[in-house]
């Protein structure tokens, strides 16, 4: 598997990596066996691994932890913490104490400590505080993970958030939804992200299933973790979709295939983040990145597709577009904001504590 440094962390990843998420019933159940036989395949093929806390209530690391076991090399192992794993609706608690807590908790579920610790899903508000950021800090230099950044959503509507994250040293890397259906903000993110030396990560590629044909046009929506989508947005979706199709179509692979490598072309991306289910399925989305290039005429036809429809969907990221239209002409990459040996960004108490977040829903 072809690897790529994840910006300036010193990480290696795979181009294409394992969403373990997919693994834990949030995308339909699969039978533990096959998770366990999926994560080691993803192993042996040298793919990083994708896990959260959350996921499942500690079932992504945890199986992450029984795969690993008895195999001889290694893996890369990206994770996430912010959700209070088993909590019903979901809660985020971003407090210092709780993010260096479960850090060390997600080493001992994992069996070992991850390469990247990412924030998962953090407010606005959370990320201009100074909390998340001295303890992330202190997450790194404890030896609980070689780098640390931020998973931004569960929506797409995230710019503000990722340009006040890329403000920060302590962003090494940042996660983000970007596929064919919805190229923005995150090819932006992207682009943002690299110039500023963060590493990049790319997931959703198949938009909930439209672009690699397993949800089909007219169907509802998903009876799992996809329910989160607004109303009308898959219809939407499948519109866009019949409008690139014919441009799809002559592009090399399948139809998963194709979404991957347009994700890992659609910008400045490390590794694009996929759900497969079996062995079988992981091989064919590991071999998107042995494709040829998206052509730049195709990408570009898809992007004018895209920005023409985007204002008509029902996930529309409206402040994320309105901030770029506004920026554009002087958008740069944010200046970063020094670290500090106190462990927390200058001007900021780090005992003061942060309230915790009752979100709608985990997506990613």
């Amino acid at each position: 598997m072809v690897l790529a440094p994840l910006g300036s962390t010193g990480v290696r990843v795979s181009r294409v990596s394992l969403g373990v998420y997919g693994l834990t019933g949030m995308y339909g159940g699969v039978p533990r066996r096959v998770a366990v036989e999926t994560i080691r395949a993803a192993v042996e093929l040298g793919v990083t691994l994708d896990t959260a806390a959350v996921y499942g209530g500690g079932l992504g690391e945890d199986l992450v932890r029984e795969a690993l076991g008895g195999l001889s090399g290694g893996a890369v192992v990206v994770t996430k913490i912010g959700y209070e794993p088993g909590s019903r609706p979901p809660r985020q608690d971003f407090s210092r104490r709780f993010l260096l807590g479960e850090a060390e908790r997600s080493c001992w579920r994992l069996g070992r400590c991850p390469d990247v610790v990412l924030l998962h899903n953090p407010p606005l508000e959370v990320l201009r505080g100074g909390e998340v950021w001295g303890a992330l800090e202190d997450i790194v230099s404890r030896g609980l993970a070689l780098a640390a950044g931020v998973a931004l959503g569960p929506e797409t509507d995230v710019l503000p958030h990722a340009l006040e994250a890329l403000r920060h040293s302590q962003t090494g890397a940042v996660q983000f939804v970007l596929n064919a259906l919805e190229v923005e903000p995150g090819a932006t993110i992207a682009r943002l992200a690299k110039a500023r030396g963060a590493g990049t990560m790319a997931r959703v590629p198949m938009a909930g299933g439209v672009l690699d044909g397993t949800h089909k046009p007219g169907a509802p929506a998903p009876g799992d973790h996809r329910r989160l989508r607004r109303g009308g947005w898959y219809e939407w979706a499948h519109r866009l979709y019949g409008r690139i199709r014919p441009l799809l179509s002559l592009l090399p692979g399948t139809p998963a295939q194709r979404a991957i490598r347009l994700a890992l072309d659609l910008a400045p991306v490390d590794t694009v983040v996929t759900v497969a289910r079996s062995p079988r399925e992981l091989e064919e989305h590991v071999e998107a990145a042995s494709l040829p290039p998206t052509p730049p005429s195709v990408i570009e036809e898809i992007v004018r597709a895209y920005m023409e429809e985007v204002p008509r969907s029902p996930e529309a990221p409206k402040a994320s577009l309105e901030l770029l239209a506004r920026l554009a002409p002087t958008l740069r990459a944010p200046r970063v904001k020094p670290s500090n040996t106190s462990g927390s960004p200058a001007g900021v108490s780090a005992g003061r504590g942060l309230r915790r977040h009752r979100p709608g829903g985990v997506q990613g």
